[in-house]
């Protein structure tokens, strides 16, 4: 096999630029059909993105013959069921974060996967754009010594949208299996298990302080990894500004970054002054150098750094953090 044809089951906002065009332009990688419940919306999607087929039905597609592997791009509370499906097909899964509404549930598809020997991947692309594989080599160098701790702080003003109707579907738990932290916010923790290892501890507490939509707008607590690098986060989704900071603390100075905007630098400081690194910008499919190591890894020619076991890994943090475990 030379190309992973893909088959991408929901056609939201996600996949319009982020993920969509990534499995279409990755190298060894075709995008050959797409399903969407609303048929003539998947059947929009597939023409103006130049996509053969289109579907209406999920396991039309997963059956279809010239699928080779599944995308899932849908809300959290469809992922169990869906990655089940693919995987009983004996087709790889690559599958939108988080991948469960809960740690349980993220752990019952990945060991069904795993007894099954289903190639199943997470989509925390972060793990293969420049900034955060730098940031990587900065720690791994050694330049700044150990890690003695870590601090992350994540910050956003209620959005409009969330103020009517019971918001989007991020801030619906019965939808997204949480609220803007496991949306947005797992993105700082997924960081962490890459840069430092799995989390073997966390505990926290979820609240909901403003009262406008039913998630929590605010999470807090405390967490530590297999190396022993101790960490604590505030996420407050009720505040006057958006603004995120993890900070890093070492021997020899302190490395912060922003989670979220991709393109800003990464600031070193210690006792000589403040260095500020400028970073590659980002790629205009921000998905697409994790959907190829996907593709490379399927086709035999490298290795994902994102599966469902860091997934998984993930949101059993989120789970412990929002004081759900």
């Amino acid at each position: 096999m030379q190309t992973i044809r893909w088959g991408m089951i929901g056609c939201g906002s996600v996949t319009e630029v982020k993920s969509g065009p990534g499995l279409q332009k990755a190298e060894g990688s075709a995008l050959v059909a797409v399903m969407r419940r609303n048929g003539e919306l998947a059947a929009d999607y597939a023409l103006r993105h130049g996509v053969p087929k289109w579907y209406d039905d999920a396991q039309a597609l997963i059956n279809d013959p010239e699928v080779d592997a599944v995308y899932i791009a849908t809300h959290p509370d469809t992922h169990y069921a869906y990655t089940l499906m693919v995987a009983q097909s004996g087709k790889p899964v690559y599958c939108e974060k988080p991948l469960g509404m809960s740690y349980g549930q993220s752990k019952e598809m990945v060991e069904y996967c795993k007894q099954h020997a289903i190639p199943f991947f997470s989509a925390y692309y972060r793990r293969a754009l420049p900034k955060y594989r730098m940031i990587k080599e900065i720690l791994e160098s050694g330049r700044l010594g150990k890690v003695r701790a870590v601090h992350i702080l994540m910050q956003q003003a209620i959005k409009d949208e969330d103020r009517k109707n019971g918001g989007t579907w991020r801030v619906r738990p019965e939808v997204s299996g949480g609220g803007k932290f496991h949306d947005v916010g797992s993105h700082a923790l997924d960081l962490i298990d890459w840069f430092f290892g799995p989390v073997i501890e966390a505990k926290g507490e979820g609240l909901n302080q403003s009262k406008v939509y039913a998630a929590d707008d605010m999470v807090h607590g405390y967490f530590k990894t297999e190396q022993g690098v101790a960490g604590t986060g505030i996420w407050c989704f009720d505040s006057f500004r958006d603004e995120d900071t993890t900070t890093i603390h070492l021997q020899n100075g302190d490395l912060s970054y922003s989670v979220l905007d991709i393109a800003a630098p990464i600031t070193i400081t210690t006792n000589e002054g403040i260095e500020v690194i400028n970073v590659p910008s980002p790629p205009q499919h921000v998905a697409q150098p994790l959907i190829q190591t996907v593709v490379d890894e399927l086709l035999g020619r490298g290795t994902c750094p994102s599966t469902g076991e860091s997934g998984m890994r993930t949101d059993y943090v989120l789970d412990c953090l929002s004081g759900k475990r």
